[in-house]
Order: structure tokens, then sequence, then C-alpha cells
């Protein structure tokens, strides 16, 4: 049978076919967008930055003549500084526009208007400056003469209530008399003459300050030159009054404020003056700004013809372009048709020579990968689809050896499973066995401890009795107040015994293994109340701070504080007896060693906690009889004990050393014969 071509090389020849087509098309289209892009550059370069330039000059303009104004009303040092910084960024943008984009007639006009234009708003900035420094002197001017006022206002009211005091004495006179004296008249005259003469002195000399503060607000020159005629005329007629009051001595000061109202309104820096001044730099500068509006306007017509050049000159290029985009359009119409036949041509290839085959193959696939194996495949060929189908029926092969592998791996897989359940079962019963071990220890412990909690209970009772027979003797004999403390005593009693019952009700029931946060020395405290009868006070200490707290559970960690002060006690317990031994043996022979012996043993049980960077660490330490290295090795193991038969089940140690892994932390002994023994736990903080 002759070789077939492969696939690859099929479709490879098809393929060489229609990009020999599209290279066609690309070339044909190429010198079409050479054109394309031979016109669109001319556009580009030429036309183009003349409109975006244009564009740019009306937003300008518009700044420019915006910044102008504000140049010109600025109302303060800095505003004028920002307004004029503004417009030395904005001016020099006019002369932006390339020579080449302008006629040497327009960019020669450009420039005069561009340099008329800066001229024009350095002269409203002159202007605009020595405005401003005027104003500020006026409001100088203006304090000194409100402070002038304020004086004149201060000497003159005194001056017109002590002659309304003379002229109402002279009235009552006139009153009771019904007649004054050719003198008393003559003084009632030159009193009425006199008020009448300091009030309108008062009313015109403050006219004149009125309108001299005032005159620096007006805007128009007719006002301005009103008031300086008002003021000149009131001058006078103060000068006469002042002339008149000249006979009263009294009226020195009043005289002299009035007489120095001359130096505001004469010379060449009057308040009007000044205010004439500023009027006339408004005006200037109002006329420099509808100068700039021509020049600008002048500037814009320059822009607009260069525009309409333009604008020309873009609309041939369009032209050329749309002439060029019809000619690609057609030429691309057809490339695309010769394209599209071809494409059908192969696909119907491809579908009978491949797909169709490669369909055989994947379905005979996508059946061995759910799981159904199917007969070989049929497919004759020796191109890449024939090597796919013997691949496949190669694999279909091996499939089937594979599943009766599978099926012995799935009985052995049964088999593990059944054991794992059923060790999971025993670990159950294991967990259930260990906390029942657990419950019995605490029980131990109690058991241990019954003739302390004995008499824990039996002192509150006899004083309860003791009390209450106390109480009813005194209600007997007719004494309230002394029933009432005793009753309050055995109140204080049996709250005492009810905390003790709760304690030891709580500390022998089950508990959760929930973890939170557990202060460790409250829970030492708690510990420490079950051996309240066993337990003196001086021989155990506490160096814990209040606010050290672990992650634990409060139960479980107060068994294990349980655990180890029954551990140090038993131990102290142990090398004092011990220790009476062996002072009795030498009782005879050496008796004040012996005493001193006694008085250099002191038991000791101390219990200490730190804080380092990721734990707490808390020591447990007694001086008691200590272990061997030997019995240190054994000292977790369950039912190991060191203490007499029925003193003890052996399951303290172990029962603490699983507690503290449950919490997630450690637990360490260091002991040594005689010397004692110490528990370091670490435990997380929380």
């Amino acid at each position: 049978m002759k070789k077939r071509h492969s696939i690859a090389l099929r479709i490879f020849a098809l393929f060489m076919v229609l990009g020999g087509l599209a290279i066609a098309m690309v070339v044909s289209n190429s010198i079409t967008l050479q054109n394309l892009a031979t016109s669109s550059e001319t556009w580009g370069k030429k036309q183009l930055p003349v409109m975006v330039a244009a564009a740019r000059f009306a937003e300008l303009g518009g700044q420019i003549t915006t910044d102008a104004t504000n140049l010109a009303l600025a109302k303060s040092t800095q505003a004028l500084q920002t307004a004029n910084a503004r417009l030395d960024t904005a001016l020099p943008k006019l002369s932006q526009f390339n020579p080449e984009k302008l006629s040497p007639e327009h960019h020669k006009k450009m420039l005069k208007l561009a340099a008329e234009l800066k001229e024009n708003v350095r002269q409203i900035y002159t202007n605009t400056e020595q405005k401003l420094l005027i104003q500020e002197q006026q409001q100088r001017r203006r304090k000194q003469l409100y402070w002038t006022q304020i004086d004149f206002v201060d000497e003159v009211i005194p001056l017109t209530e002590e002659s309304q005091f003379n002229l109402d004495l002279l009235l009552d006179k006139l009153q009771k008399k019904n007649g004054l004296s050719s003198g008393e008249f003559s003084t009632l005259k030159s009193e009425t003459h006199n008020q009448s003469q300091l009030l309108k002195l008062e009313a015109d000399v403050n006219l004149v300050l009125d309108l001299l503060q005032r005159v620096s607000l007006f805007s128009n020159r007719t006002d301005i030159l009103a008031a300086q005629s008002m003021i000149d005329e009131t001058m006078v007629t103060i000068s006469e009054q002042t002339n008149t009051l000249q006979s009263m001595p009294s009226t020195v000061t009043i005289r002299q404020i009035a007489s120095a109202l001359d130096e505001y309104i004469s010379g060449s820096d009057t308040p009007i003056q000044r205010t004439l001044r500023v009027l006339s730099l408004d005006e200037g500068n109002q006329e420099l700004l509808e100068e700039n509006q021509l020049l600008l306007q002048d500037i814009r017509l320059i822009v607009s013809q260069t525009v309409s050049e333009a604008e020309k000159q873009a609309t041939e290029t369009a032209e050329q372009i749309t002439h060029i985009v019809n000619t690609s359009r057609s030429q691309l119409n057809f490339t695309i048709l010769v394209i599209a036949v071809l494409t059908v041509f192969v696909a119907l290839y491809l579908k009978n020579q491949l797909l169709n085959r490669l369909a055989n193959v994947l379905r005979s696939m996508r059946h061995l990968a759910q799981g159904e194996l199917q007969t070989p495949l049929a497919i004759s060929g020796q191109d890449e689809v024939a090597s796919l189908a013997h691949a496949t029926n190669v694999f279909n092969q091996t499939a089937m050896q594979l599943r009766q592998r599978t099926g012995a791996l799935e009985e052995k897989n049964q088999q593990l499973v059944d054991e794992i359940e059923q060790r999971l079962l025993a670990e159950q019963d294991l967990k259930a066995t260990q906390e029942e071990l657990v419950q019995a220890a605490k029980l131990a412990v109690l058991g241990q401890l019954t003739s302390g909690i004995v008499h824990e209970f039996s002192q509150p009772l006899a004083a309860i009795r003791s009390n209450s027979y106390l109480a009813v003797q005194y209600l007997e004999k007719n004494q309230p107040d002394q029933a009432k403390d005793k009753l309050t005593r055995i109140d204080k009693i049996t709250d005492r015994a009810t905390k003790l019952c709760q304690h030891l009700k709580s500390f022998a029931r089950k508990t959760d293994d929930i973890t939170q946060r557990t202060p460790v020395k409250k829970i030492a405290l708690n510990a420490m109340e079950l051996f309240t009868e066993n337990l003196p006070a001086d021989w155990i200490a506490i160096d814990v701070e209040e606010t050290l707290t672990v992650s634990a559970n409060d139960i479980r960690l107060e068994q294990v504080f349980v655990n180890l002060i029954s551990n140090s006690l038993d131990a102290i317990q142990a090398r004092i007896k011990d220790h009476d031994l062996e002072s009795h043996k030498l009782e005879n022979q050496e008796p004040k060693n012996q005493k001193l012996e006694n008085q250099e043993f002191a038991p000791q049980i101390r219990i200490s906690a730190t804080q380092n960077q990721d734990n707490v660490v808390i020591h447990v330490h007694d001086n008691g009889c200590g272990m061997h290295p030997e019995q240190l090795n054994q000292i977790f193991e369950p039912f190991y004990t060191t203490k007499d038969v029925g003193s003890g089940l052996g399951l303290g140690m172990s029962i603490t050393h699983n507690i503290i892994q449950d919490f997630g932390g450690t637990i360490s002994i260091e002991s040594q014969p005689n010397q004692g023994t110490e528990v370091t736990l670490c435990l997380k903080p929380m």
C-alpha cells in the first residue's frame, strides 16, 4: 500500500494557499495604506496643529482676559501677585504659533500685538500696585480720623452737659422766683448761646470727620467733589464757631481738635486727593482692559484667517483619503470573497479526511474515560489519526487488565477500612476509660482529703450551734442587737460552708475539654483551699501575678495543681517522718545536734510563674524527700507510685501529663533525693 502524506503536510499545503492569498491582499492594501498614510501625515503635520493651536488660543485668550481683570480688581498684594504670575505664564504662550503655520506678515503682526498686550498688563500691574499702596494709606488715615472723632466726642460731651446743668439751675431759679435779675438773665443768655455753639460745632466736626472717613469708599467723581465742597463749607462754619467759643477757656481742647482738621483737608495728600488718584488709576486700568480686548480680537482675526486656510487644505486632503479608502474597500471585498470560497473547500476537506475519523477515535476514548470498554477500532491509513486509533486500542486492552487489578485492590482497601474502624472504636473506648480514670483520680484525692474536709465542716457546725444557742439566750433576755450579731455570724459561717461545698462539687464533676482564658493564681488558690486542714499556711508560698492567664480549662488545670500539691505534701511528710526517725536514733548521743537539725528543716512548697515571649512557665517546687533517677524515668507511667499501698492509685502524674499535653503545653520534673522536687509546666499565654 502506498504511504499517504501526513495530516500536517496536507494542512500545511492548504494554509499555504490561504497564506498566499492573504499576502497578496496585504501587499495591495499596503500600497493603498501608504498613500493613505501620506495624506494623513500631511493633514496631521500641517492642518491639525493649526486647529489645535487655535483651540488652545481660544482658551488662552479667555484666561488672559480673566487674569487681567483679576489683576486690575485685586484687593490685596497676594491676589495681585497671583494674577500677575498667571499672566506671566500665559502671555509667552501667544508666541507659540510656529512661524511655519503663519505667513510672515501675520507672524510679525502677532509678535507686535503680543508685545503691546504684555506692556498693557505691566501698566495694569503698576496701577494696581499704586492703588493698593494708596488704599493702605487711606486705611491708616481712617483709623486716625476715627480716634480723632472719639477724642472730640469725649471732650465735647462734658462741656454740653455742664452747659445744660447751668441752664437747668437758672431755669429752676426762674421757676421759684418768677423772675431773674439782669445778671442772671445775662448768664442764661450766655449759657444758651454757648450750648448752641457747642452743639453746632459737634455736629459740624462729626460731619467733616465722617465725610473724610467715607470719601475713600466713593466710586463716583461727582460724589467725591460734592463731598469736597461740603467739607470746605463746613470748615468755614467750624472756624466761625471756634472764634465764638474763644471766650470759654474750657473749650480750648475741642477748638484745637477743630483747628487740626485743616491738616486733613489741606495740601496735595488729603483723603480727597487720594480717593481721586485711586479713581484715576481704576479708570486707567479700565481703559487698558478695553484696549486688551481689542488686541485679543486682532490676534483672534489672525488666527481665524490661518484656520480658514488650514480648513481648505484639510478638505482637499479628506477628499483624497475618501478616494483611497473606497479603492481599498473594493480590493478587500474581492479578496474576502476568494478566501471565503477557499475556506469552505478547506472545511469540507478537513471534515471528510480528518474530523470524521478523529470523531470515531474520540468517541471510543470518551467511553474508555467513563469506564466502558469498547471493541477495537477499525480505521485504515498510516497517518496520525490511524496511529491514534491504534494507541486507543492498546489503551483499551490495558484498561481491561487494570480493571481486574483494581478489583483486587478494592478488596484489600475494604479490609483496611474495616481495620481502621475497629481501631477508632478502640481509641474511643480508651478515651472513655481515660476519662473514668481521671474522675477516679479526682475522687481519690478527695478521699485523701476527707479528714480535712470533715474538719472544715465540723468547725462551722459547732460555731453555728454555739451562736444559735447564744442568739436564743439574747432573745429571751430581750437583747435583739446581740442576737442579731450572732445570727449575722451564723450567716457568714454558712456562706463559707456553702462556697466550700460548691468548690468540692465543681472539682468532683466531669468537665468538658473547652480551653479558655484561665487565671493561674486564682486556680492555684482554689486548689490550696482543698488542703486547708493538711497544709499549714507557712508551708506554702505563691508568687504569681493576678493578671497572668493561660489557655486552659479551669477545672482540669485545678486538678493539675491538686495533684502536684498533694504529691509535694506527701513528699514533705515523708521527709519529716524520715527526719524524726533519724533524730530518734541520735537522741541519746547528741541531743543538742538533734535539736539543731530539727530547727534547720522548714517544709516549703513554692508556686511561681513567669511569662516569656512564647510561654507561661509555672514552677511547683518543694523540699520534700525527692526521687531517685530510676523513679523519675517511670513517673508518668499509669499506676506507678512510690507511696504505700492504699495511699494512691498511681494515676496522678500520668493524668497531669495528659492534661498538659491536651492544653498544648509541656511538663518536666527535676528531683534529687532528700533535696526536693521541682515540676515545670509550660503553657500557652492568653
